[in-house]
């Protein structure tokens, strides 16, 4: 099938690049090892994880998605805006978060379908922006400023 593909796209001039694509399993087979496949000559690798748009898939009985590198990604953006705007208002600092830090977490929420965990530890991460900007402690519950702000929790934000 890939040979057939290879021929194809040949045909109407367009190359794959076997050494920028990934082969990878979802379901009942995905911890079975299946030999190596190849493209044009040139072998393609197998993985266990796998980027693509910006979302990290795992391999496993279902189609998983890891929010890890989301989390990351958020957090050192926001540690970011906040030790560069040491001066700013809180007000302006959390729409500078809601701006540029928000839709880090918030991009994709259409296509994919959280699970309790995946949602839970993405609201933690918003509601620590709030912690951090009005230095509140981590024990503190931020429900009360965000509902005084006229905002939403990630979690109806989610919804």
């Amino acid at each position: 099938m890939l040979s057939v593909c290879h021929t194809k796209v040949l045909e109407i001039d367009v190359a794959f690049n076997a050494k920028q694509s990934t082969l990878f399993l979802v379901g009942k087979m995905c911890d079975v090892e299946i030999g190596c496949l190849q493209i044009g000559g040139n072998y393609i690798s197998w993985c266990t994880q796998m980027k693509y748009l910006g979302i990290y898939f795992r391999s496993d009985y279902n189609l998983d998605y890891d929010v890890d590198y989301t989390v990351r990604k958020f957090y050192t953006s926001a540690n970011s805006i906040c030790n560069h705007s040491h001066f700013a208002s809180e007000i302006s600092k959390l729409y500078l978060l809601e701006t540029y830090c928000l839709p880090l977490i918030s991009y994709r929420c259409e296509a994919l379908n959280y699970n309790n965990k995946q949602l839970n530890k993405l609201n933690v991460c918003w509601n620590n922006v709030y912690r951090k900007i009005f230095r509140m402690n981590v024990c503190e519950s931020v429900k009360e400023l965000q509902f005084l702000s006229e905002r939403l929790d990630f979690k109806h934000t989610y919804a």
